[in-house]
């Protein structure tokens, strides 16, 4: 019975986060191309080598994880009205300024995180001392919306790491081509010897 359960959990969690996993992968597949096509149009004269397309995999998997938790961070933030209409649900019948007890507020964690199942893959505890119910919810609710705010903060700054190193080692697996005159042709005497055929040029007018 239990396994049946981690099941319908774990499609539950899936119908909440497929949409996350298809935008942080169609926005990693997108920040590659143009990290390519910058490096291109910096460095005309390279030619880009299975290494540079290697490395570009590896990249797009360390964005691609980043790119989803962020994306994931972005759709919890959409539900904190919701989440607050729904903590005051549950607080109905409270008396208004007893405040509310821990392991009340690890009940209402609970329920939120049974509704909304994405929230349990970034929020494992929450504590509150001296919120009554008249302002529980909000307090949650903008607490949840802070932590958020920095947890995409620190995955922004996670993908510009990763997306710095990747650009700095694609660069150096690049093959440039120079303009190089073959080995063993001599210059024009002209450019060898300038100076001897302007004299020239002056004695003939003599």
């Amino acid at each position: 019975m239990g396994g049946f359960w981690g099941l319908g959990y774990l499609f539950n969690i899936l119908s909440y986060s497929i949409g996350s996993l298809l935008l942080g992968v169609l926005i990693t597949l997108l920040g590659i191309v143009l990290m390519f096509v910058l490096i291109r149009s910096w460095w005309r004269d390279s030619t880009f080598t299975p290494m540079s397309f290697l490395v570009a995999g590896i990249l797009f998997f360390f964005l691609a994880f980043q790119s989803v938790l962020l994306c994931g961070a972005v759709t919890i933030k959409s539900y904190c009205s919701d989440v607050e209409e729904a903590v005051n649900e549950m607080l109905d019948g409270m008396p208004k300024y007893a405040e509310v007890p821990q392991d009340a507020t690890n009940e209402i964690l609970g329920e939120v995180m049974e509704r909304w199942p994405l929230v349990a893959y970034y929020i494992g505890s929450y504590e509150s001392w001296g919120y009554t119910p008249v302002n529980y919810a909000k307090a949650m609710a903008d607490e949840l919306h802070h932590f958020m705010n920095m947890y995409i903060l620190r995955r922004l700054a996670w993908a510009l790491g990763f997306i710095i190193v990747g650009a700095v080692l694609v660069i150096k697996t690049i093959s440039r081509r120079y303009d190089r005159r073959p080995a063993g042709r001599p210059a024009s005497r002209q450019s060898q010897v300038p100076g001897r055929e302007r004299l020239h040029v002056r004695r003939s007018r003599r």
